[in-house]
């Protein structure tokens, strides 16, 4: 998938066996202004109940409101934020994530998702969308796994 929109893979990042391709670390910190994970194609950002009343109180609309504006339910019940018809979220605007403090946790995972940091290969292919990774602040590979751990299918 093209997007930088994460549709929760069920590919395994990490073998239990042996240590992560990224055990020394890696590098990454969000540039200003650049937006690119925000969109340029559709894809998913999943929400929970709780993010989309925490995105609705931090929007000051109901959560109901919220979700007819900004969200689009499928048939398994799952929601996910729309996009506009040129692929960028629906809550990105001119400087950036509308909803930035109460931004999704997929969002705040970003660029941590187990498709990307699956193998190096894959980190490289999202180093060339994303100027910020190889950039900044070194994380280190047991918070990366612990934050991978969170990102489960439901």
């Amino acid at each position: 998938m093209s997007t930088h929109k994460h549709p929760k893979s069920s590919r395994p990042a990490l073998a239990d066996s042996a240590p992560p391709w990224f055990a020394e670390g890696v590098r990454f910190t969000c540039q200003p202004g650049c937006r690119r994970c925000c969109g340029g194609a559709p894809g998913d950002v999943w929400v929970t109940e709780a993010e989309i009343a925490a995105i609705a109180e931090y929007m000051k609309l109901a959560p109901d409101e919220f979700e007819r504006s900004y969200l689009r339910r499928y048939a398994s019940g799952r929601a996910s934020i729309r996009e506009r018809s040129n692929g960028d979220c629906v809550l990105l605007d001119e400087k950036g994530c509308s909803v930035y403090p109460a931004r999704p946790k997929q969002c705040r995972d970003y660029p941590f998702w187990p498709e990307v940091m699956a193998t190096p290969f894959a980190w490289i292919a999202e180093m060339n969308r994303c100027p910020g990774i190889g950039d900044g602040e070194l994380h280190e590979a047991p918070k990366i796994v612990d934050l991978l751990k969170t990102q489960t299918e439901d």
